[in-house]
């Protein structure tokens, strides 16, 4: 009895909240760009890190590829608005919750917050004849998009909805992280640090942890968008189709690697020093993160290919719904993790250059939102005359039961008219 307790008891300690947890959690979700910058710095900072550069050995980035031309991955940076009705579109709500949220996203300031909250409220009560628990309720359906803390109305909401979404393994890293943002974060700016430890029953190294952690949220959630800068995107995976083959390529793999440097390796053996070993030990840290990355990234790949092949095979009309809690599951990782993987990072086709989000859909009664939209439209343009009560069920006979409103509102985006106004039409 005691041997199992003393067992658990070590097993939590090996998740509980540290260094390089918290760098590993970083890493995780940068960009490909931002990732092999980080790699660049690390090893001009520490000569046991070894980085590079691959494109030139391999065949994917030679000059004879037409397929990776850099103005083939031009975009532009999206607003926050459209960040965010993108996110709700992919929603299944009902028309009003719908609307209201959409109303909350527009009072979002230039920051992402909504700290005229009790301000605003009133007037969407009376809009749409709902009372305070229904608008807190499409609060945090927003709260609940990326960027992580957007919609909050405090910058220590926001801090508790990133805290919150990083699913931390351990309930008193959680809970303590939280109370440091809410009672201590002028504390922190002003390194009050005693008065911190005298309230909070926490060691001076745990602070230093939860405040690295707490250093890394973002305040600002609207920061990464407006710019107006052209950026390059890098493809972390891409998926090609040959005679209905489907195979997949680990992009980061094919660009970058890290390692220990052997010549350093050889200088510590011939005349070791204990700034040199503390170097090595955060190099193999490094060579670890790299390696975990690109196994979660692999397998990441691998259960879209399985999940998404009529999509890689016949294209956009063919995503399936495929959700990142049961990617999640089936990958034996958290959510979080899915989740910070799969919103920087874009995986390119025979289709085209998307984000792997984007075929990570909600299920409709088994089908995405653009496929409900498309039986829709072919069901109004097939049956001019029904009205959308009885499309409604119509579709509820083909197993898609969606109310009468839904469909209204899936006929408006089509751009298709009333069944009175179609039925008036030669």
């Amino acid at each position: 009895m005691n041997i199992h307790l003393s067992q658990s008891l070590q097993l939590k300690q090996t998740l509980k909240l540290n260094q390089v947890m918290i760098q590993r959690f970083n890493i995780l979700q940068q960009s490909s760009q931002d990732f092999e910058a980080s790699l660049i710095e690390e090893s001009k900072r520490n000569p046991f890190v070894f980085y590079s550069n691959n494109r030139e050995s391999s065949p994917y980035y030679s000059s004879e590829n037409e397929g990776v031309s850099p103005i083939d991955f031009a975009t532009y940076d999206e607003s926050l608005i459209s960040v965010l009705t993108n996110q709700l579109d992919r929603q299944f709500l009902s028309e009003k919750d719908y609307h209201i949220v959409l109303s909350l996203i527009d009072a979002c300031d230039d920051y992402g917050f909504i700290k005229n909250y009790k301000d605003i409220r009133p007037g969407i009560m009376a809009e749409f004849g709902i009372d305070e628990r229904e608008v807190f309720r499409c609060l945090k359906i927003l709260q609940s998009f990326e960027p992580d803390g957007v919609g909050a109305r405090s910058i220590n909401e926001c801090l508790w909805i990133q805290i919150d979404n990083y699913d931390l393994d351990d309930a008193n890293d959680v809970q303590y992280l939280k109370e440091l943002v809410k009672h201590h974060l002028e504390d922190i700016s002003n390194k009050n640090y005693e008065k911190i430890l005298d309230q909070c029953p926490i060691s001076h190294a745990q602070l230093m942890d939860y405040i690295e952690f707490i250093s890394q949220l973002n305040p600002n959630p609207a920061a990464a968008y407006s710019k107006g800068a052209t950026q390059i995107i890098e493809p972390s995976l891409r998926v090609e189709c040959e005679d209905g083959v489907l195979s997949l390529v680990n992009l980061e793999t094919e660009r970058m690697s890290i390692s220990l440097n052997q010549d350093m390796l050889k200088k510590l053996e011939q005349k070791p020093t204990e700034e040199m070993e503390k170097q090595l030990a955060q190099a193999k840290v490094w060579v670890e993160h790299f390696k975990k990355r690109q196994e979660l990234l692999q397998r990441c790949g691998d259960y879209l290919l399985e999940k998404q092949r009529l999509y890689f095979m016949e294209g956009n009309a063919f995503v399936l719904p495929c959700l990142q809690k049961d990617m999640a599951k089936d990958l034996g990782v958290s959510e979080s993790t899915i989740s910070r993987l799969v919103r920087t990072k874009y995986i390119q086709s025979n289709h085209g250059i998307h984000l792997i989000q984007s075929l990570c859909q909600r299920n409709i009664y088994g089908k995405t939102k653009d496929q409900v939209r498309r039986l829709v439209k072919y069901y109004c343009e097939r049956y001019p005359h029904l009205s959308d009560q009885k499309l409604a069920e119509l579709l509820k006979s083909i197993g898609l039961p969606i109310a009468r409103r839904t469909v209204t509102k899936y006929r408006h985006e089509v751009s298709l008219s009333s069944s009175y106004d179609r039925k008036k039409k030669p």
